[in-house]
């Protein structure tokens, strides 16, 4: 499998020793264009390198190459490797890795409260995750990454999953799929939930912990990448506020379309 370029130990910063200064934390959810945004942040110079250093699919190839078998120690390893010289630490997080952290950090944590919708969630709750986190990554400073068209990112997903192509790099070798996209109601439904139960989340645990993230929709930044993302560029401090030319090359096909004109048909015909 052809790992990420931007992973890569010739991708990694001259080590820096202790915690990094500030941490950049992209919040967002899966097929939001947070590769997009976070290459935008990389190339800007002076703002670290978001990758998804704490999510599943990264870390077990992160953590084998720094050879850091446990959370600790991995945690200094990206410290070192991944802060750069400005001592800012860039990272992209899924709702779904600050629930597995907690389940890391506190193994007696009951599994079925992390399952409970937003607006059942105290605010101590939130309060606690975000003092976990900020154990982590120290001085967080929030860009809220989101998608208004849910269903769009709902099929984009089932697409990804089906196929096991995620992202398409312009110049780097590109994959054969693994599979073939087919429709699925049942699972364009979930994973619409899913996002909703995502974003509510996110959004609560910036209710409760009085945080005011940057805030990027995902349509806009697409629409006009130059002036959404530079305006964030500058706004965050780059070095260079610019963006660089996109490497990334949009997945949205008639395959997307084709499955979202389905879904839309057979979800008016069972709900009729």
């Amino acid at each position: 499998m052809t790992q990420y370029d931007l992973s890569l130990a010739a991708a990694d910063y001259a080590p820096w020793a202790g915690a990094p200064r500030k941490s950049l934390i992209i919040a967002s959810h899966p097929r939001s264009g947070s590769t997009l945004l976070g290459e935008a942040i990389a190339f800007a110079g002076g703002l670290g390198c978001p990758l998804e250093y704490l999510h599943r699919g990264f870390r077990p190839t992160l953590a084998e190459r720094w050879q850091t078998p446990d959370l600790d120690r991995y945690v200094a390893a990206m410290h070192r490797h991944r802060t750069d010289a400005n001592g800012t630490l860039s990272i992209k997080m899924f709702w779904q890795d600050i629930a597995e952290l907690v389940l890391e950090t506190q193994p007696d944590h009951d599994p079925a409260r992390l399952e409970r919708p937003a607006d059942a969630v105290p605010a101590e709750d939130y309060r606690a995750m975000a003092a976990m986190l900020t154990a982590i990554l120290p001085n967080p400073h929030y860009v809220y990454l989101y998608r208004r068209d849910g269903l769009r990112q709902a099929v984009s997903s089932l697409v990804a999953t089906q196929t096991g192509i995620w992202r398409v790099i312009d110049g780097s070798q590109s994959r054969p799929a693994s599979g073939q996209a087919a429709y699925d109601y049942d699972r364009i439904m979930a994973l619409l939930a899913f996002g909703a139960f995502s974003h509510g989340h996110w959004r609560g645990f910036f209710a409760a912990n009085g945080i005011a993230p940057r805030m990027i929709a995902y349509e806009d930044m697409v629409a006009d990448p130059e002036g959404v993302i530079g305006a964030l560029l500058v706004d965050l401090g780059a070095t260079n506020p610019v963006p660089l030319p996109q490497r990334m090359r949009r997945q949205s096909n008639g395959t997307s379309d084709a499955l979202m004109l389905q879904f839309l048909e057979d979800h008016a015909a069972r709900t009729a």
